[in-house]
């Protein structure tokens, strides 16, 4: 599968992806059911249950369910470099600093640390699991991309991002597997994908703080909107939410954290989208 994107540039607005898109026609507003403000927050992340994932400056991790009552907590006193907890009941999280990864249960008990070997990667910057319970391992050194299996180490496959295609040197913060595709997301140019054996399938160019998957779709905040891309029919949609910096998606709501950490929980139905 090859994903198309046209890029257009519009006045007023950044660079956006997948359809030329005219007018700004919005559908009902969101209802909003909460907001509140739990402190300094660094990241944020979602699980296939519908449960928000909020990581705060100081390190620790607060666990909500979907109408924002805190379920679980952990005190930390280092900010992961990654947390996924998307493969239920494991929480994944991993520290580019120690070149570790600690699993947690559903309620952060029962920590099972593991060290990265150090043959695997010079400088490891990101970790991330995979469906099929692999690692996924980026080197900051060489650009390198590998697979590799947990239990023994071993390196399964690997390819090599070619610096060539960014203009900035890349600042890659945040690595992600899904639909048999692999999601960078540099800081400083948007969404790099690549299919497994290291073809870059396309790039998003656009200032993205964090993106999700929603069913077969790719969605991330852009400009006050959650962005929807299909990735298979290649078309898109939008939901107004209002500026922020990082959006998560669920069947039933939509969490936004404002720049000054405010987080706010929308009602979400299908009906409030705009196709494009």
């Amino acid at each position: 599968m090859r994903l198309k994107f046209s890029i257009s540039l519009f006045l007023n607005c950044q660079l956006i992806i997948a359809f030329t898109f005219a007018g700004c026609l919005q559908g009902q507003p969101l209802k909003k059911l909460k907001e509140f403000q739990p402190g300094k927050i660094e990241n944020v992340s979602v699980d296939r249950l519908g449960n928000f994932f909020l990581i705060f400056k100081n390190g620790s991790i607060k666990k909500y369910d979907a109408n924002g009552k805190t379920l679980a907590f952990l005190k930390n006193t280092e900010i992961p470099s990654l947390i996924e907890p998307w493969f239920h009941p494991r929480i994944f999280t991993y520290y580019q600093r120690g070149q570790h990864y600690i699993t947690f249960d559903r309620n952060f008990k029962n920590p099972d640390n593991q060290n990265l070997d150090p043959a695997v990667a010079i400088k490891p910057s990101l970790a991330c699991p995979t469906n099929d319970n692999k690692l996924l391992v980026l080197d900051e050194v060489d650009l390198s991309v590998k697979r590799i299996n947990p239990f023994n180490n071993q390196v399964l496959s690997e390819f090599y991002i070619d610096s060539i295609q960014f203009s900035v040197k890349p600042n890659f913060t945040f690595i992600r597997e899904y639909q048999n595709l692999i999601f960078l997301l540099d800081a400083n140019s948007g969404i790099v994908i690549y299919n497994n054996v290291g073809k870059m399938v396309n790039q998003i160019k656009s200032k993205i703080n964090n993106f999700g998957f929603y069913g077969e779709e790719l969605y991330f905040l852009q400009q006050g909107k959650v962005v929807f891309f299909d990735l298979y029919t290649e078309k898109a949609r939008e939901i107004e939410v209002g500026e922020g910096r990082f959006a998560v998606v669920t069947d039933e709501r939509i969490l936004k954290v404002t720049e000054n950490s405010r987080v706010i929980i929308f009602e979400f139905e299908e009906s409030t989208s705009t196709d494009k």
